[in-house]
């Protein structure tokens, strides 16, 4: 019997694949694998992984090609190593696309999804070199501060999906798979499946509005006090009044747009707009586990 990778290993793992192949492109000579590790912090590896690394040694004048050289294979190790240490993997990451000046289309397309899932954000600025062949300068930047503290609610939301809702876990699984194969309609349906499926299971009823307002705890009171809860007497208060069921409103829009933008709705999704949705999906979810919602 055996266990599958979580989501987040199986991205990580294709990242590594395809990063492997530039970090080989960027050892040019015996010292640069080294220079690397030293300027991304992470010369306590450097000696654990020299056979590996060093592409040929001299014999007098001569080159003679070390067969224990396996950039891709170390790469890949060096990455598993550190990748519970979100800023080591960072610092590494960001040392080889800083030596890489051409990355294939199809490469670059993967790997920006990829990134991007796990809070990277990867853009190139083309240059031209002394030969006029076309070549980019890469940058890798964390979308934010929080980029590592935001990995470990991704897995505090991965354990409790496991844990608590099984059911909803390939969907969830499979909106983060869609986004990195650039399929963005499927990965919005799937991110809309796991919050409807979510909230429904909150409301006896199975209503996904009504679980919404349960887990939000809020309550709207018109001027005959008259508690309020379905959606269009909740947002006709807030119309007339401009105050009341401040998450609800949220979440329940949010609901709304990505059954707009979802395989029967009236527009075609983007790239930005499945991100945009996955990761409020994501957020919202880990907010009401995080207040003992639906754990």
């Amino acid at each position: 019997m055996f266990e599958m990778d979580s989501q987040e290993k199986i991205v990580l793992a294709k990242t590594y694949s395809i990063l492997g192949k530039y970090f080989s492109r960027a050892i040019q000579q015996v010292e640069d694998a080294e220079i690397i590790l030293r300027c991304a912090g992470l010369s306590s590896l450097v000696d654990k992984y020299r056979v590996e690394l060093t592409p040929y040694y001299m014999n007098g004048t001569w080159k003679n090609d070390n067969l224990a050289y396996s950039p891709i294979k170390a790469c890949f190790s060096i990455c598993q190593e550190i990748e519970s240490n979100k800023q080591a993997l960072g610092s590494f990451l960001k040392e080889i696309f800083e030596r890489v000046r051409k990355i294939e289309e199809a490469d670059f397309s993967v790997l920006s999804n990829y990134l991007e899932i796990i809070g990277y954000e990867l853009t190139r600025e083309h240059i031209e070199d002394d030969y006029d062949y076309d070549c980019y300068k890469y940058h890798l930047t964390a979308f934010s501060e929080g980029a590592f503290e935001r990995q470990d609610n991704k897995t505090f939301l991965l354990s409790a999906l496991e844990q608590k809702h099984n059911d909803l876990l390939p969907y969830y699984l499979e909106s983060i798979s869609n986004y990195g194969n650039s399929e963005y309609k499927s990965c919005l349906d799937n991110s809309r499946s796991v919050f409807e499926g979510f909230f429904k299971k909150i409301d006896v009823q199975n209503d996904y509005a009504k679980g919404i307002l349960a887990a939000t705890g809020e309550s709207v009171v018109d001027n005959s006090n008259t508690q309020l809860i379905s959606i269009k007497k909740i947002f006709i208060y807030w119309l007339d009044n401009k105050k009341g069921a401040n998450r609800y409103r949220l979440f329940v829009s949010m609901y709304s747009a990505m059954s707009g933008l979802g395989t029967h709705g009236e527009e075609v999704p983007t790239k930005e707009d499945a991100l945009l949705f996955l990761r409020m999906t994501e957020d919202i979810l880990i907010w009401c586990l995080q207040h003992g919602v639906g754990f």
